[in-house]
């Protein structure tokens, strides 16, 4: 696999061309590029503009129906009606899970063809024969940080109270 995303350009009339291969490839051939373990970037050969995202969406609407279920309809309607704030949370929230499932590939290669359910016990797997902090330690030590917590907030009431700012 190589480092670099393999280069697309999208022209005009509706055709692909990898510039690794300078050959014009189909959807079908771009889908096995990334079936294989390769990233694609697709770009507009006349703007440049990225449609790596629109091309993906369409490979899997069109050769894919049944991974649509991965998107339930209550998070299809969640992300139309969500404002940009809501947007770039979402968007963050997604990336994340794709790092974590990346981190868990990586740690365990052999894993790669696992399914990511297998992945994700691996990964209890290890975190349960991790040493586990003792919860009457933890507790005590978060009662004390609450206590000085209160503290403090009562102190910077008396404060407000007798005007001192």
């Amino acid at each position: 696999m190589a480092d670099h995303p393999i280069l697309i350009k999208r022209y005009p009339n509706r055709r692909y061309y990898a510039s690794h291969t300078s050959t014009y490839v189909s959807l079908k051939d771009i889908e096995q590029m990334v079936i294989s373990g390769h990233t694609v970037e697709i770009r507009d050969s006349q703007s440049g503009e990225d449609m790596t995202q629109s091309v993906l969406i369409q490979i899997i609407m069109e050769r894919h129906p049944d991974k649509i279920s991965l998107f339930p309809s209550e998070m299809l309607h969640f992300v139309l009606r969500s404002n940009d704030l809501m947007s770039g949370l979402l968007g963050d929230y997604f990336r994340h899970s794709l790092d974590y499932l990346d981190y868990l590939r990586r740690q365990n290669p052999a894993a790669a063809s696992l399914a990511p359910m297998q992945w994700i016990k691996g990964w209890l797997d290890n975190v349960s024969t991790s040493p586990k902090p003792d919860p009457q330690q933890s507790a005590s030590s978060e009662s004390a940080q609450l206590s000085q917590r209160v503290k403090q907030l009562e102190e910077r009431i008396e404060q407000l109270e007798a005007g001192d700012d």
